[in-house]
């Protein structure tokens, strides 16, 4: 098993697919969210034949699994990542489409504002930045 994730499913007695390894092999190596859509087109291209909807499938079950968590980035499209990764937010490109990984030191004072103003007890929060990217400015 090349992951620690391939190897826990193993243990669960879920069965290790082809586009199961994959996927996790790709978000694992990957440093941004990726849409399901991306992932089908890379799958493609390493030559891995599989549908949309397959693809869709592998995602919904390693979200139940606790393997991968969801990252509501754009308004069209969820966008997946590995679950368990450092905290961090997102940077995103209005012209290109990159997005980015983005650590905050100031995080820990704007939850703090939040809560004093808010009186919400905050258990989890997500934070995107839209902007152009150095490349397309």
């Amino acid at each position: 098993m090349k992951s620690d994730s391939l190897q826990t499913l193993k243990e669960k007695g879920h069965r290790i697919t082809q586009a199961r390894s994959a996927i996790i092999e790709l978000l694992e190596n990957t440093d941004r969210p990726i849409a399901a859509k991306s992932l089908y087109t890379m799958l493609e291209r390493i030559g891995i034949k599989v549908n949309i909807t397959t693809v869709y499938r592998e995602l919904e079950f390693l979200l139940q699994e606790n393997i991968i968590e969801k990252v509501p980035l754009k308004d069209t499209e969820l966008h997946y990542e590995m679950k368990g990764r450092p905290h961090h937010h997102h940077l995103l490109c209005t012209s290109c489409g990159n997005i980015e990984d983005i650590a905050l030191e100031s995080e820990h004072t704007l939850l703090e504002e939040a809560h004093t103003v808010s009186a919400y007890n905050i258990k989890r929060h997500s934070l995107a930045f839209y902007g152009q990217c150095p490349k397309c400015q």
